[in-house]
């Protein structure tokens, strides 16, 4: 159901509908030292480890960049592997762990554009195994046969150009098949009791069911609704009710904010939201959601058309910066309500991830958090080349809050939240409780930075009530996304464990495990092998 009112909120102007089409291609990673408010948490290591890292500072070495950003293909383990593990994993950590992410960077340009590869890491009493295998999407199945050349532009990686025509002639009429459906974004459990899983990516054809227990490949999934658009983010939201909320993409047509109850195939229209740059959508790869409101954020970085069909030059890979349009925040009520959706003037931010957002205490306004970059260089900054120099400064996302007014005609607003300048210097891929999620809450959890780096080397654990952090670093080492995992019948908030994935200093990963309260390591799995740099996770509980 398309919204019936025009979009008067804060000065905002709707576009009537237009019935052209631009697809586009796809889019669619112990002994503690206080100082001040912050807590440093420093793991033990060997003497032998130890001055190896030492050595490396606070860049990572050569070893783990090289591990991290490989060419190599990485071989697949179907068998599950059990892991030497130093340290402790609690008894009552049962389940899987499971994270998607590239396999390989074999002949790409940007970070998110290698084909996805789950990995996966079993606990059981306090032993640990894993297993990995490449998602077996029609992108990488043709990558392979082709003899490692691209049949589908990825995000930042263009196939050669002749074969782009027929693509780029497809793009504008309006067909969906030169979208990439490599699956290498996301991954979570597709039904009730997590034995299968859906990897995703930002097309709408870009979603696979796997089998959790061999991560064996099952079909692509199909929808079987009408709704068109061909991109949705890779960031769909849980409700308690089962069902998802995701936000669907149509080229020179709207942002349409849908619901899909679990296991079903057929999306629901809740709202559609107008382009206020025909025909032109912004990226939108993640979004805020309350108890009460879907957030769709329209924020200034736009698909430059040309570029995105092509993969030709626009300033930030294929997208466009306008800070002067700022940003507007559709608020979207999740009852379907349409005749309440606002639309709020916000100033202009980028952003990937949204860490959480919760409506206050008095029902008046909206808090969002998020890491925000003042630009999208970052992703300029992630273009392999860039990334494997290990030369550019890592770029600044301080933590940060946008208030958003709930009545009136008053513009969203921005303030800072950590007390600690150098703490929240740079944050991204952030997690929290998932039991939070929506609603008030303290503790966040994200990738860091211990400067001087170029990218993220360090994990935090930020409080947002007091504005204090506490950080986990090893020298010579790159982390990933902290993954919270709350303690059965937890007692607090930050009851649980924390689990990344790490390349070690010597190009070999580890599992890490971190006290999610303290935030002192607890233990680690060791790998014999290093797993390429990856993305977003998820834990399913053992079913009992």
């Amino acid at each position: 159901m398309s919204i019936s009112s025009s979009l008067s909120n804060a000065g905002y102007t709707s576009l009537q509908a237009r019935s052209n089409k631009f697809p586009i291609h796809k889019l669619l990673p112990y002994q503690t030292q206080r100082t001040r408010s912050r807590t440093v948490v420093r793991s033990q290591a060997a003497p032998a480890m130890m001055e190896k890292q030492e050595t490396a500072g606070t860049h990572p070495t050569q070893a783990a960049i090289d591990a991290c950003f490989t060419n190599d293909i990485s071989p697949e383990q179907v068998e599950a592997l059990s892991l030497q593990v130093s340290g402790a994993f609690p008894t009552w950590l049962h389940g899987d762990y499971v994270r998607n992410g590239p396999g390989t960077f074999k002949g790409m340009d940007h970070l998110f554009d290698g084909y996805g590869m789950l990995v996966k890491f079993s606990f059981d009493n306090g032993k640990v195994s894993t297993q990995q295998r490449f998602v077996q999407s029609n992108a990488y199945k043709t990558f392979l046969d082709r003899g490692y050349k691209l049949k589908y532009n990825e995000f930042g990686t263009a196939r050669p150009a002749l074969e782009s025509l027929p693509v780029i002639a497809a793009g504008i009429l309006g067909i969906g098949q030169g979208f990439t459906d490599n699956a290498t974004v996301n991954v979570f459990p597709s039904n009730a009791d997590g034995s299968e899983l859906l990897a995703v990516t930002e097309s709408v054809k870009g979603t696979y069911r796997l089998d959790t227990a061999t991560l064996a490949t099952k079909h692509q999934e199909k929808y079987t609704d009408s709704i068109k658009g061909d991109l949705n983010t890779a960031h769909p939201k849980l409700l308690p009710s089962g069902e998802s909320i995701n936000i669907v993409v149509g080229f020179g047509d709207g942002y349409k904010v849908v619901k899909q109850q679990r296991e079903s195939h057929e999306r629901q229209e809740i709202a559609k939201i107008p382009l206020s740059q025909f025909p032109a959508p912004s990226w939108i790869h993640d979004f805020p959601i309350t108890k009460n409101y879907v957030v769709v954020p329209e924020t200034p970085i736009y698909f430059n058309m040309l570029a995105a069909l092509t993969l030709g030059k626009a300033p930030y890979v294929q997208f466009d910066w306008k800070p002067e349009t700022r940003s507007i925040l559709h608020l979207v009520p999740l009852n379907g309500d349409t005749s309440k959706i606002r639309h709020v003037r916000a100033p202009s931010y980028f952003t990937f991830h949204y860490i959480n957002a919760y409506g206050t205490e008095d029902g008046g306004n909206i808090h969002i958090d998020f890491g925000n970059f003042a630009d999208p260089e970052m992703l300029n900054s992630l273009k392999l080349a860039s990334v494997r120099s290990n030369e550019r400064p890592v770029e600044a996302s301080p933590i940060t809050r946008l208030t958003v007014p709930l009545s009136g005609d008053g513009e969203a607003t921005l303030s800072k939240l950590m007390k600690d300048d150098e703490a929240y210097t740079f944050s991204e891929l952030p997690r929290i409780n998932p039991h939070y999620k929506g609603q008030a809450y303290r503790y966040g959890y994200s990738v860091s930075a211990k400067l001087p780096v170029s990218y993220g080397n360090a994990l935090s654990k930020f409080d947002m009530q007091e504005g204090t952090s506490k950080q986990w670093h090893e020298a010579g080492c790159i982390p990933v996304e902290p993954l919270m995992v709350p303690a059965p019948n937890a007692k607090s908030e930050d009851d649980g464990v924390v689990l990344s994935i790490v390349m070690g200093a010597d190009g070999k990963s580890f599992l890490l495990c971190l006290d999610a309260g303290s935030f002192e390591e607890l233990g680690r799995a060791h790998l014999p092998y290093g797993i390429p740099y990856g993305f977003h996770a998820s834990f399913i509980p053992a079913r009992t």
